[in-house]
């Protein structure tokens, strides 16, 4: 039985958001090193991909845990555009690589993409204030507008939005519920739809799932 050839190091370089420095990510061999400092992968317990939307702007990040650190690998983009620029493509790049070298090194990993802990609930606490404030201010509304119809109907726009975002928030990030989890070698292939690279296994003249 042949060895395993290792991979060779590859270097990725992409500016995290439109106003920031470049930064320069390395991957050799079982090592990913960036601006956080150097992770092993082979020690990786906990991975998480995490995809947030606010206004014009979408955030992705990639967490992993190892001994009780964090790197997180983090790039926001416009949330209009439908390709990816090329700082996206570096990035996307990168996080498929690294999942590729993860699935070998720790066959049994799994990710999720939903947060998780302490953030988890924060963003519950978050939608529970909002959803709180929102019938608090519904309920002053019609006592104090009852007879001023047409300001009582111009806020319930507003209000409507405020309790309607506290219960997505509430709905999402339930303390209780435990976030899904994903073989790591999956991760490759959902990039891939995201615009990244396109992962081993895959036909060449299978379309790209963006296209």
């Amino acid at each position: 039985m042949k060895p395993a050839v290792p991979r060779p190091d590859l270097v990725y370089t992409f500016r995290p958001a439109l106003f920031r420095r470049a930064q320069q990510w390395t991957l050799s061999g079982d090592h990913i090193t960036g601006p956080g400092g150097t992770i092993a992968l082979n020690l990786v317990s906990d991975a998480a991909l995490i995809q947030m939307r606010s206004g014009g702007g979408r955030v992705i990040r990639f967490d992993l845990a190892s001994g009780g650190k964090t790197t997180r690998m983090q790039i926001t983009t416009s949330a209009r555009r439908r390709t990816p620029d090329a700082d996206q493509q570096q990035y996307l790049a990168m996080i498929s690589e690294t999942a590729a070298r993860l699935a070998q090194q720790v066959p049994g990993l799994t990710y999720r993409m939903e947060e998780s802990g302490r953030a988890r609930l924060t963003r519950f606490l978050i939608g529970s204030a909002l959803l709180m404030i929102g019938l608090a201010l519904t309920g002053y509304a019609f006592l104090t507008l009852y007879n001023r119809i047409l300001l009582l109907l111009a806020a319930l726009p507003f209000l409507a939005t405020t309790k309607i975002i506290g219960g997505a928030l509430i709905y999402r990030f339930w303390p209780l519920r435990q976030p899904e989890s994903f073989p790591i070698a999956t991760l490759p292939f959902i990039l891939w739809t995201m615009g990244g690279p396109r992962p081993e296994g895959i036909p060449m003249d299978q379309s790209t799932p963006m296209s």
